[in-house]
């Protein structure tokens, strides 16, 4: 695997081999942005190439030389990958990365500690690492992973060369689908509407029975009659009681009100993630002003905020099903 593998992320493969080719390789990164994106994807294919023994890689890993097998492998002596053990990252773990990081790398030009999570870091262990980043070293190169970019202490985020990794593109998730797993255009594209720019929640959707699901909200949500207190709770509870499911639930509500705006707009049923739902869809972009579908799509993201602050979820579904425009 090599830069040219990675699907999405341009700017920062850019960045990246540009700093190779000037031989200005920072001592610490920051890599943040939502789950399963390629942050870690890229931060190990970053350590390959500044490490690669083949002079031709035009700034990118060879993929075959001993130096690129041991990353790949999880073996070389140089680079190391710091996690939580259970819901921290401790102080003894950034402690023995100071102690490694005192000597010389043994086979790399640098080396690399990899933090990921590194927003679990407790209050000892990220002011352990803030003196690391105080007093770099020429010989050691931090990169730092996270999704909870607000967790970290500001000042260690200061000291970092901050890359904010945004959601991919559908097309660029819908891509990798096909071309990785062989997957049908369209139900690619359905997956990477609903994952949320994410690569590694695409890959799980796959394996949840989602499009069935699908079919029975948007049939649940076609049989709700405003009107009726009943049918209201009754799509509410539709939407279950766990938390993961609910997330589903809100994400496909989302796509689907997203769409009925694309299509008010613009009648194009090729721009439409649920494309084989688009009489539905026409249907409710006729009968809905624009206004009436943005404010169906800010109630759902905003059930899907409350929700995950562990507020009461059914009085959160039910507030959200008697406000909605149907």
């Amino acid at each position: 695997m090599s830069f040219h593998d990675i699907y999405g992320h341009e700017k920062k493969i850019e960045i990246i081999r540009n700093a190779l080719a000037q031989k200005r390789v920072g001592h610490a990164y920051l890599f943040s942005g939502i789950p399963a994106v390629g942050k870690k994807t890229l931060a190990r294919e970053f350590v390959k190439a500044f490490n690669c023994e083949k002079e031709d890689s035009l700034h990118d890993s060879c993929g075959e030389c001993s130096s690129c097998r041991k990353i790949r492998r999880g073996s070389h002596p140089d680079v190391f990958f710091v996690e939580a053990q259970g819901q921290y990252i401790r102080i003894d773990d950034i402690r023995e990365m100071q102690e490694r990081a005192k000597c010389k790398p043994l086979e790399a030009r640098r080396r690399v500690f990899i933090i990921d999570d590194a927003d679990k870091m407790n209050v000892y262990a990220a002011n352990a690492l803030l003196k690391m980043l105080e007093e770099p070293s020429e010989s050691n190169v931090l990169i730092l992973i996270t999704t909870r970019l607000y967790s970290l202490l500001p000042t260690i985020i200061s000291r970092c060369q901050h890359m904010c990794f945004n959601p991919l593109r559908i097309e660029t998730v819908a891509k990798f689908l096909v071309d990785r797993i062989g997957m049908d255009n369209q139900r690619a594209l359905l997956l990477a509407g609903l994952s949320g720019g994410s690569l590694g929640h695409a890959m799980e959707l796959n394996e949840d029975d989602i499009v069935a699901y699908r079919a029975e909200l948007l049939q649940q949500l076609s049989l709700t009659n405003r009107n009726d207190l009943f049918s209201l709770i009754s799509f509410a509870s539709f939407l279950g009681q766990d938390k993961t499911e609910i997330k589903q639930g809100l994400n496909i509500l989302s796509t689907f009100f997203r769409d009925a705006l694309i299509f008010k707009e613009t009648k194009k049923e090729k721009m439409l993630v649920n494309q084989d739902n688009s009489s539905f869809i026409s249907t409710q972009a006729a009968r809905l002003s624009g206004v009436q579908i943005l404010q169906n799509i800010a109630l759902v993201e905003r059930a899907g905020e409350t929700i995950d602050q562990n507020v009461n979820k059914s009085l959160t579904l039910e507030t959200m099903a008697f406000k909605l425009n149907y």
